[in-house]
């Protein structure tokens, strides 16, 4: 079996959370299916091209063109344009798409969809965003799929009740968390910490900063927790994570907090360096508006840290009773989780929680429960 995979997301620099799971999926699927043949198809200038991430296993051929997406993408929106399998001289005999992205295919497919937050919080998105769902035309990806998999129970209804699909179209497959994520310290750890700067007790958040991962409410919890707490404690806030869109709000209420000097903006941190930051954490701190699964709750408590997260979305679903469940949208609620979780008997409680939890989720399911659905769906 030929099973073309699109990789044009990855033909990037500081890859997201979805080039992660594609990454991570690829590998696993390559060591578990050694007999399938894997056809990962990129496009971009050679400079982008330049970023494609090492694939060593012998049953792994990337296929490239060496075009800028938005030609690749305009190529596919001409009615008279070809299929992606007329682009590369091998052919799949079905696809898998790790996201929603311009796509045109003879063939059977197969999507995985993350998320559904541009139907749910439009306010969320930019307007070039919209737009570009708009012409991806999700609806009619969503109806052509011969399969859709969806990352979370909660993802799935989504989909059923927002955009009509129908449920057994849909395929559950939960992220997995890779083996480096765990509790014991490692010999590298401290020079981690030291590149970024830290040297004192700390609460993490790592994501990328953009509206719906409610960081600003981070802020003024942390703010109001120091502020309020007895005994004070010297715990520092470390926000991890590369820019998105609309931070001016994030600036402005670190400029406004009483305990500003103490809040670390550290950027993006390279994936070898996040067990490190995750471990030595005290706590991790997650409550975004929306998740289709959060897969960084996970990936923190397989590194033995409580974590504060949402009770929204996913959420409950992915930490079950292994985290503390906040109201995103109540500031008071996450800072006096706060204080709960810096309290030393509940930690001890969530982090053996936190690591049973974790198990669960193995990217070796998911590369199993991935290749099952491609399988059905091959002509």
């Amino acid at each position: 079996m030929n099973i073309g995979i699109d990789i044009r997301h990855l033909a990037a620099p500081d890859p997201s959370g979805v080039g992660s799971y594609t990454l991570h999926l690829i590998r696993q699927m390559a060591l578990v299916a050694p007999q399938t043949r894997f056809l990962l198809f990129a496009s971009g200038s050679s400079r982008a091209l330049a970023y494609l991430p090492d694939f060593s296993h012998p049953n792994i051929a990337i296929k490239t063109v060496r075009l800028p997406n938005r030609v690749i993408s305009s190529l596919l929106k001409f009615p008279a344009g070809p299929a992606l399998e007329d682009l590369i001289d091998e052919k799949p005999d079905v696809w898998l798409f790790p996201n929603i992205n311009m796509i045109r295919t003879r063939l059977p497919y197969a999507i995985t969809v993350h998320d559904v937050s541009f139907k749910i919080y439009k306010e969320f998105f930019r307007r070039k965003d919209r737009a570009w769902h708009r012409v991806a035309n999700v609806n009619r990806l969503l109806d052509q799929a011969a399969c859709i998999l969806a990352v979370s129970e909660s993802t799935k209804q989504d989909l059923e009740h927002l955009l009509n699909v129908p449920k057994d179209k849909i395929h559950v497959v939960y992220h997995g968390v890779e083996e480096h994520f765990h509790p014991n310290e490692e010999l590298q750890d401290k020079n981690f910490l030291q590149k970024h700067g830290i040297d004192f007790p700390y609460l993490l958040t790592l994501s990328t900063l953009e509206p719906r991962k409610n960081i600003e409410s981070v802020i003024e919890a942390y703010d109001a927790w120091r502020s309020n707490s007895t005994p004070h404690h010297s715990h520092h806030l470390v926000i991890a994570g590369g820019r998105g869109w609309k931070t001016d709000g994030i600036d402005t209420v670190l400029r406004q907090a009483k305990h500003k000097d103490d809040i670390h903006l550290i950027g993006y941190v390279p994936e070898r360096h996040k067990p490190a930051l995750y471990r030595h954490a005290t706590a991790f701190l997650f409550p975004s508006f929306y998740e289709g699964f959060g897969l960084p709750a996970l990936e923190a408590m397989a590194c033995g840290t409580p974590v504060i997260t949402s009770f929204t979305g996913s959420m409950p679903e992915v930490v079950n009773d292994a985290a503390i469940m906040i109201d995103p949208y109540n500031v008071t609620d996450l800072e006096q989780a706060l204080g709960q979780v810096v309290d030393l008997p509940l930690r001890e409680i969530l982090r053996q929680r936190g690591l049973q939890r974790a198990r669960q989720f193995t990217w070796e399911k998911t590369a199993h429960k991935t290749l099952e659905a491609l399988q059905k769906i091959q002509k």
